[in-house]
């Protein structure tokens, strides 16, 4: 009758804790903010255009409490182009409405192809951060993740593939 009950009592635990551990991280999946520059710059050569300026960033946090960002912006002007890549990968907590990322790897790209000696790559010491973060819905419905740090606040919109 003993292990009867607490074979019936594990059970028991098991069906309620079930739902809890089952509950995914409100920011887990892949995020994104970017916007492609208006104005166009045409190749004199190739004829081919390109946008003078783009950006792209995206936080993957994923199920088993690592993420990755990449960050990407590019110019163009008079047919030169600058890019600044940074990618930085780690683990992530969330605790209620904040996120402290530990990231173990800060990876940083830059590049003009008008001034090759200037490019540069570089890997720099991780920096341990915590930032505020609010979910909300966009215009369609669609999920916005919106992170404030020193300099303002970033929504970036949930990718559903």
């Amino acid at each position: 009758m003993r292990v009867l009950s607490m074979v019936l009592a594990v059970m028991i635990v098991a069906i309620v804790a079930t739902p809890v551990l089952a509950q995914r991280d409100p920011v887990e999946g892949k995020w994104t903010n970017g916007s492609v520059g208006l104005i166009s710059y045409q190749n004199r050569a190739t004829g081919a255009t390109r946008p003078g300026r783009g950006r792209y960033f995206a936080y993957d946090f994923k199920a088993d409490g690592s993420y990755e960002f990449i960050g990407y912006m590019e110019v163009t002007i008079y047919n030169c182009t600058t890019t600044l890549f940074n990618e930085i990968k780690g683990k992530y907590k969330v605790s209620g409405s904040s996120i402290e990322l530990s990231p173990s790897r800060d990876f940083w790209k830059n590049t003009n192809s008008c001034a090759a000696s200037g490019n540069k790559e570089r890997t720099q010491a991780p920096t341990k951060k915590e930032l505020s973060y609010e979910i909300r819905q966009d215009e369609q419905g669609r999920g916005l993740l919106c992170i404030a740090e020193a300099e303002g606040e970033t929504c970036y919109r949930k990718d559903e593939q």
